[in-house]
């Protein structure tokens, strides 16, 4: 069967839908005489469905990885060359944290670096205002409300002159109670959400960078197009999200116009030769993006908040983390991503909790089984189970690729810490650990 049939199949059996009805893609749209339609990308989207069963899962690293990027490059200020995407990471790894060290003191090294890096992508012919103001408006007020929402994180910063007033703002705005959950949904909707746009869009950039709010903020929607800021959002998701899953599906349907030839953007085309997607890879992440269940996390929120989370882990914050994924399963209880991420930030403070979570995102399917089997080995080693923390890793060791890699807990002197590390790695290295601690419990496990 050619795949043009199962296409005309398609178009005719949209036809038959009303204008009303649930669309079975985001990408049908409605015509003049009130039916659903084809949008462009569905052709493309339902080949790659077609193709899929044909294909072998490709091997090896990608040829472009965000994360290697950014760790190849020179310690210190970020600097002219370096790759447009390490420039562009440094500047989302300013905006979503607090511009005050957690000793109340200035950070100022977040403050030059993002600057350092905004100035050399400004010689690249890309506006730093409208980098921030446009491509990074959500991960800004994600990162302002993920701060307002931890009371221990908040409380420390005391001194800070702006904090009641960004907590009047939240209130005045219908932060209906307290915790993550209302003050995340009042930055991504509703009233607060459009005035924190209208601050970044109107205030002076630095205020912005330092999340320095006007004696007034504003309580009317931003006069920006959202076709703009869905081109600058495009651009920085484009450079600093490694794997298009990560993406919104407004910068998927972008790239994949960018890619089919359909749309140019305004920049320049060295720049955007940097990175060289294929339009199959595309087609494929719109596809399953199209199957999307309602009940999970927008992909790039859910991304901006692991990202965010990540930041606390470091600094060892480990309740604030864990106050961020709690909220993210309450928006959207059965995702199964944000739970395990939840589970993931408790592990070391509550392993019993952790591992009756893990266990059952195990046992519903989770995507990244030796993953997930590698934290339930940490959960069962914290509880003094060896033998069972042994098993988990040799099951995770079976579902393990070679180039495989994640954030895992690992000893450092008397504490845990978070690391991104290669999960085969971490599993030789963990299970040695475990052989070390069941013979001296007197629990002695098979050599995996």
């Amino acid at each position: 069967m050619s795949a043009a049939t199962p296409w005309r199949y398609l178009e005719e059996t949209v036809a038959l839908l009303p204008a009303t009805s649930a669309k079975p893609s985001p990408f049908f749209v409605v015509e003049q005489q009130g039916r659903l339609t084809c949008g462009e990308e569905c052709r493309d989207v339902l080949s790659s469905l077609l193709r899929r069963e044909e294909r072998a899962p490709e091997g090896g690293l990608q040829a472009f990885d965000a994360r290697q990027l950014r760790l190849s490059e020179e310690k210190g200020a970020p600097h002219i060359l370096w790759h447009t995407s390490s420039l562009l990471q440094v500047v989302v790894s300013a905006v979503r944290v607090h511009p005050l060290l957690r000793s109340g003191c200035f950070d100022l090294r977040r403050f030059i670096y993002a600057t350092s890096a905004l100035g050399a992508l400004g010689c690249r012919g890309l506006d730093p205002d409208l980098l921030v103001r446009r491509g990074m408006a959500r991960i800004i007020k994600l990162g302002i409300a993920g701060w307002l929402s931890e009371p221990e994180r908040s409380n420390s910063w005391e001194s800070w002159e702006h904090r009641d007033q960004w907590k009047s703002f939240f209130e005045e705005s219908g932060v209906d109670g307290t915790g993550s959950l209302s003050y995340i949904k009042a930055a991504l909707t509703g009233r607060a959400s459009q005035g924190l746009d209208s601050w970044i869009e109107s205030a002076p950039l630095e205020d912005v960078l330092l999340w320095r709010p006007p004696d007034q903020l504003p309580n009317h929607a931003s006069a920006v197009s959202p076709d703009e800021v869905e081109v600058w959002t495009w651009l920085v998701e484009r450079f600093t999200q490694t794997y298009l899953d990560r993406w919104s599906l407004v910068s998927l349907k972008k790239e994949y116009a960018f890619a089919r030839g359909l749309w140019h953007p305004g920049f320049s085309a060295d720049l955007l030769r940097e990175r060289v997607i294929a339009g199959e890879k595309v087609a494929t992440a719109l596809a399953d993006r199209a199957v999307l269940s309602e009940d999970v996390i927008d992909p790039a929120v859910l991304s901006a908040l692991t990202e965010q989370a990540a930041a606390l882990l470091d600094e060892g914050q480990r309740t604030a983390a864990a106050a961020l994924f709690d909220s993210a399963r309450m928006l959207k209880p059965t995702d199964m991503v944000a739970q395990n991420n939840y589970a993931y930030c408790i592990l070391v403070d509550k392993p019993q909790l952790a591992l009756a979570l893990l266990r059952d995102a195990l046992n519903r399917g989770i995507e990244t089984p030796a993953v997930t089997l590698c934290n339930i080995a940490f959960a069962e080693s914290l509880l003094g189970n060896y033998g069972a923390a042994v098993d988990a890793c040799r099951r995770a060791g079976a579902a393990c690729t070679d180039h495989q890699a994640a954030y895992l807990w690992k000893r450092s002197d008397e504490d845990w810490i978070s690391v991104y590390t290669s999960v085969r790695a971490w599993i030789t290295e963990f299970a040695a650990s475990l052989e070390r601690l069941g013979d001296a419990s007197g629990e002695r496990s098979e050599q995996l």
